[in-house]
């Protein structure tokens, strides 16, 4: 009994649901990428000529977008509680087994039936016989209770296995309503992002990325995958030697006006005077600069292959910029300076003192086999805190 208790439980703890969200644009050549600026460029005379939306609009996409990002969470949430619960089953049942040893062991009796016989017909009087023979029972009784205990857990668990795996369906399928939400959405996500990406920049950066892999050689028609690479690596680090997070990831009272709601792309890391060196936060290659944006400043975007999946970092509110589109980097690379107080103050508009503005998102944002537009890059963003371990808000560092 206890075998087939013990391989259930094996393939309890195999059983772990995966989620993934994939990104892909139709240009795999430089001929298609000029396609793409021409449709960006496209787009920027539509929205000079109709820009228009309705608070109530704004909300609702609000509401949806955070309804789905909640469900995720929750589903990730589920997952965690039900490895904690099979990590208590299987401290359950060895515990059990502990009990039961012990009961056998103060009483000198192999656990072997012919062996609880043999100690029953060892009496040596009636009130003898009937302690051993009262013994015998509560060790068997409490075997029986202990082994309908732990079946009892795993059917729990066998049940909580079934409604993981229709949870996943579920997300699965919020996730591609989200991404399809998203294509139609278009610009919108970026109207209630407290740092706006202006399409002209978008535009030059991406003609700037063109203009990269023609100076690489790569052929107007030819896969650019063949004239590219970016070196792997194992983790992130932290992008400062020193600081302290300011502001979170996340839904925010904008620290400009004061009022509404917005949408915070990333983690602001106070404490460093401008010109403090800005490191990147693993091997990578950069794909992507903006410069002196109105909104955001100097801007770095690199390519990273953590654990053979896809991130763009994003260093905002630069200084200076240290490195040029296409250089490899690693996590000793000085990519630029904090920027963001009164040495920034000429060009930009959304920083009201030093720090640097730090985001993670999957994919590779620039990169035509993952996406191209900025509210793709806003879709993909990731809570930086939980895959830095940054520690809490106003706590310091003093190395990556």
């Amino acid at each position: 009994m206890r075998k087939k208790i013990f391989i259930v439980l094996l393939l309890i703890v195999m059983i772990v649901p995966v989620y993934s969200v994939k990104a892909a644009s139709s240009a795999n050549t430089i001929a298609e990428l000029r396609k793409e600026i021409a449709a960006l460029k496209a787009k920027k005379q539509a929205q000079s000529s109709a820009k228009s939306q309705t608070q109530s609009q704004i909300n609702a996409t609000t509401n949806s977008l955070n309804q789905t990002k909640n469900e995720i969470n929750e589903g990730r949430r589920q997952i965690e509680e039900a490895k904690t619960q099979i990590e208590q089953l299987n401290k359950d049942i060895k515990d059990g087994e502990e009990n039961i040893k012990n009961l056998l062991n103060s009483q000198q009796i192999n656990s072997a039936d012919n062996a609880y016989l043999d100690y029953i017909f060892k009496a040596t009087s009636y009130a003898d016989f009937v302690y051993r023979y009262t013994v015998i029972k509560q060790i068997i009784d409490y075997n029986k209770d202990q082994i309908n205990a732990w079946q009892e857990k795993i059917s729990d668990n066998e049940q909580l296995q079934v409604d993981l795996a229709n949870k996943e369906v579920e997300l699965n399928n919020k996730v591609a309503t989200y991404e399809s939400d998203i294509d139609k959405l278009g610009d919108k996500l970026s109207e209630y992002s407290d740092i706006v990406m202006d399409i002209q920049d978008e535009i030059d950066s991406t003609q700037e990325l063109l203009n990269y892999y023609v100076k690489l050689g790569c052929g107007e028609n030819q896969n650019i995958y063949e004239c590219i690479s970016v070196k792997g690596d194992t983790t992130f680090r932290k992008p400062l030697v020193r600081g302290t997070i300011t502001s979170y990831y996340g839904y925010r009272i904008d620290p400009l006006t004061g009022k509404s709601t917005k949408f915070h792309s990333g983690d602001d890391i106070g404490g460093n005077k401008e010109g403090t060196n800005v490191y990147a936060t693993a091997n990578g290659t950069v794909g992507k600069i903006i410069r002196k944006a109105s909104c955001g400043g100097n801007q770095v975007y690199v390519w990273h292959t953590i654990g053979g999946k896809k991130y763009t970092s994003l260093y905002m509110h630069l200084l200076t910029i240290n490195v040029s589109i296409g250089d490899k980097v690693d996590s000793n690379t000085v990519v630029g300076t904090v920027g963001g107080g009164k040495g920034t103050w000429a060009w930009e508009t959304c920083s009201t003192g030093a720090h640097l503005h730090f985001t993670l998102a999957t994919g590779w944002y620039g990169d035509k086999n993952s996406y191209l537009s900025y509210s793709k890059f806003l879709a993909n963003t990731i809570d930086p805190k939980q895959t830095l371990n940054l520690p809490s808000k106003g706590i310091w560092w003093y190395s990556r």
